[in-house]
């Protein structure tokens, strides 16, 4: 018999294909696909004998309606195959289909014992794994991302399973079982995600990190809809968290995240608090812990090491990044994606008023947000122009600039490529870690690449830079008249303020012949 059960990690999921011919009937709809909430296999068999049970009647009716020439679909849409009545061979492809499937659904619980085995091996690292293996886990990358980006664009109120059961089968409803809040409330990790990652345009690496908090809860908490998920409920996960040894900062982001999703939840009326409210830990390390500024040895270290002093370029550095990613955080106080993602065409000059009305020409570094282009920033006031600094000019960088033009790239850094989440720094921050303590001897944690970007507001200060100007170069949002700056007009305070910039007692080396060593 065809139970129509899948298995999605741990968790049984019905899923049953609609026959081609019936799609219509449904919306276009192609398939029903719904968690069971369950890890059970007897328990996922009964409630998909139930949900097969009611999507055979819906079947069922589909088909009467067509033989009776009924132009109303199940869902409520014109039918345009009504009007004349089921054909053998349409009564046969619908036989067919649903043997094909239960043929698929044969041949996948059958494959998985090796599924469990490949699960165990995917979960190494590429350098505890096969070159094969390693290349399989690539394929599995891409296809997770792939994935990501069609969840998020999905349609916020589309149809599904659980809406015709609610609908035609109040019976089931009822069920005094453990997995009733499944079926009729609904989940953190479910839907409300999803709704709450397309309506904030959320990222899918954002998605998967608080789809993946909404696992940790039900795991320690267990099952429940978001509308009986309790204050209690949540303290209970904290604790459970503390008492697994997490750091403390860990349990922060965790609580964090799920206070956002609740929230927005009670926003939206699927729950009528958030429960998460007011429920925190406090990390009394948190401060001395916080990222900070490079020191001035740190900079020194930093800038006297191979990629500076001797032209090295470490494979992982991806060629010109390694020397460049540093100089302009130092000099521009922005965010490491923001300037991977650059384009050649970012980098302009641009004519501008000074306050005497007379035209003055500067070169300026745009960091914009273009969805076609795959460029993203944080948020709306990360867009900004930014003046280029005198120093990176000294050191050749709009001549780099030129230089990456004749040769056909579209990026100012073509060798970064994107991980499974679309971000083209990601590796590359792994490497600048790595690199900042083993050859350059910065082994403070507190100093990671951002550190630059405190590293600028920390002189910027010191320079009489004001602050709104500082807020405007960096993308920052403030209060007062100065987040004006930045239109046509206020191009001419950028550029005094950026030529303001300086740190005493850093000397950066003359550019040099590069080459590939380390």
């Amino acid at each position: 018999m065809c139970t129509h059960l899948t298995k999605r990690q741990s968790v049984y999921y019905f899923r049953r294909v609609i026959p081609t011919n019936l799609q219509s009937y449904f919306d276009g709809k192609k398939q029903w696909m719904q968690s069971l909430g369950t890890k059970d296999l007897t328990e996922g068999k009964r409630l998909a004998r139930l949900a097969g049970t009611h999507t055979d009647g819906l079947i069922e009716q589909a088909l009467a309606q067509l033989a009776r020439g009924s132009g109303q679909s199940v869902g409520g849409a014109s039918n345009p195959l009504a009007g004349r009545p089921v054909t053998p061979a349409e009564i046969e492809q619908t036989d067919f289909e649903e043997r094909q499937r239960f043929e698929q659904e044969e041949r996948y619980e059958g494959r998985e014992e090796y599924r469990r085995a490949l699960e165990k091996r995917m979960a190494l690292t590429t350098q505890e794994l096969s070159t094969e293996e390693a290349a399989i886990k690539d394929l599995f990358g891409a296809k997770d991302y792939d994935h990501a980006v069609a969840m998020e664009r999905l349609k916020i109120y589309q149809h599904d399973i659980r809406a015709a059961l609610k609908a035609n089968d109040p019976e089931l409803l009822a069920q005094p079982t453990a997995t009733a809040a499944v079926v009729t409330g609904v989940m953190l990790d479910g839907d409300l995600t999803d709704r709450w990652a397309v309506e904030r345009a959320v990222k899918p690496k954002g998605v998967e990190a608080h789809r993946s908090v909404a696992r940790w809860f039900y795991e320690r908490v267990g099952r429940k809809a978001v509308a009986d998920i309790t204050r209690a409920d949540v303290l209970a996960f904290k604790n459970a968290l503390v008492d697994e040894g997490q750091t403390l900062a860990n349990i922060k982001i965790k609580l964090s995240r799920l206070r956002t999703l609740l929230q927005w939840a009670a926003d939206n009326d699927y729950t009528a608090f958030n429960a998460a409210n007011g429920i925190k830990v406090i990390d009394k390390n948190a401060a001395k812990n916080k990222r900070t500024e490079f020191s001035l040895v740190a900079l020194k270290a930093i800038f006297e090491s191979p990629v500076y002093s001797t032209g090295a370029r470490p494979t992982q550095g991806r060629g010109e990044a390694a020397y460049w990613l540093p100089l302009l955080a130092l000099f521009t106080g922005a965010r490491l994606e923001e300037l991977g993602q650059l384009r050649i065409t970012d980098i302009a000059e641009l004519t501008y008023p000074d306050l005497d009305g007379q035209d003055r020409t500067a070169d300026f570094i745009k960091i914009l947000e273009d969805d076609d282009a795959g460029q993203s920033l944080k948020n709306a006031n990360s867009e900004r122009r930014v003046p280029v600094h005198p120093e990176l000019k000294r050191l050749g960088f709009l001549e780099y600039c030129a230089d990456i033009k004749r040769q056909g790239h579209a990026r100012l850094f073509p060798e970064l490529k994107p991980n499974r989440f679309g971000t083209l720094t990601a590796k590359w921050g792994e490497w600048f870690g790595s690199y900042k303590r083993g050859q350059c001897g910065v082994t403070d944690s507190r100093m990671t690449f951002h550190s630059f970007r405190h590293t600028f507001k920390q002189y910027a200060r010191q320079v009489g830079m004001v602050e709104g100007i500082q807020r405007q170069i960096m993308g920052h949002s403030g209060d007062d008249v100065a987040d004006d700056y930045g239109s046509d007009y206020y191009l001419h305070p950028l550029v005094e303020g950026m030529a303001l910039f300086k740190i005493p007692g850093l000397k950066l080396p003359n550019a040099i012949e590069r080459n590939n060593g380390l």
